[in-house]
């Protein structure tokens, strides 16, 4: 097997999640075209993902209880794509080192497995809503 065969899923989660990270840590929130929420808008209550860039990007810039407050959910997803940043740097330059890193690639989920990870997600979203909610935040 080649290079690219072998990497090319690598090289590009790397950019994409490392590009994700550089710009919610170099790119000004007030930049964001954050205005327009059409559930908002319409129902006059936050969506269910309200507040998610903004605490992306508090804490891409260190800033955990602001981003917390904002968004709990979003601390989730900022640490996978940190992890999946970290993972797919560290595979790209292993055999830089004399190292090969491989331990994701025989992992293999079940269609019922990924039915109870997007379930999962969703009740973490919805709970993210409750939140956002009771704490009045919008």
């Amino acid at each position: 097997m080649n290079y690219w065969n072998t990497y090319a899923g690598n090289i590009f989660l790397f950019l994409f999640s490392g590009g994700i990270l550089a710009v919610a840590r170099l790119f000004p929130i007030e930049r964001f075209p954050l205005g327009f929420c059409l559930f908002k808008r319409l129902t006059g209550l936050p969506c269910p993902t309200c507040g998610f860039t903004r605490a992306f990007c508090d804490f891409a810039n260190g800033n955990f209880a602001h981003g917390i407050y904002q968004c709990p959910f979003a601390l989730l997803v900022f640490i996978l794509v940190a992890l999946a940043f970290l993972y797919n740097a560290a595979v790209l330059a292993g055999p830089i080192f004399g190292l090969r890193i491989s331990a994701l690639k025989n992992i293999r989920w079940t269609a019922r497995q990924t039915a109870w990870m997007a379930a999962f997600f969703f009740l973490l979203i919805m709970a993210n809503w409750i939140y956002r909610l009771a704490m009045g935040i919008s």
